[in-house]
């Protein structure tokens, strides 16, 4: 996930570096064909409010993926270990707490996505005007997270159970 984040963020930064042939003659018809924009041609994506009440539903989000990136190679390794043949009890109970921990993660993310449907309901119910694009960009951030964590929390399980 760290990977991809890069990615995308190596991406929009070459894609703003402006040195690509693709930049140069976008730049060239962007030359040909002026538009004037005026400030009342600009709107925000989303009210004060409601930009602060969605970023802080992602932050949770990103904050539980983090933390799950951090530690899920370890978590891996351990759940592995304990479900070899003649694994120690110790092992075991470390296991199920590392579990207890992405079940936790898992947690955070579903009530992260939880209220992100609610939050977009509620939007899209008002008189509001927003951003579709970057509200739908939003919502499947939060749906990725709770999906891979939900994934993971159910091989690992598994991996515990069949021992």
């Amino acid at each position: 996930m760290k990977f991809i984040r890069l990615f995308v963020l190596l991406l929009v930064t070459c894609g703003f570096a402006g040195h690509s042939a693709i930049a140069e003659e976008a730049d060239t018809v962007a030359r040909k064909k002026i538009v004037e924009l005026l400030p009342e041609d600009f709107q925000p994506a989303f009210t004060k409010e409601t930009v602060i009440k969605l970023n802080a539903i992602v932050r949770r989000s990103f904050d539980a993926i983090n933390e799950y990136d951090d530690n899920i190679k370890k978590i891996r390794t351990v759940v592995a270990e304990s479900s070899k043949s003649g694994a120690s009890k110790e092992s075991m109970e470390m296991a199920q707490q590392k579990l207890a921990h992405v079940k936790m993660l898992n947690e955070k993310s579903k009530a992260a996505l939880k209220d992100m449907m609610a939050a977009a309901t509620e939007l899209r119910n008002s008189d509001e005007i927003y951003n579709k694009a970057i509200l739908a960009g939003m919502i499947d951030f939060v749906e990725d997270v709770e999906r891979e964590i939900s994934a993971q929390q159910n091989k690992l399980e598994k991996m515990l159970s069949e021992v």
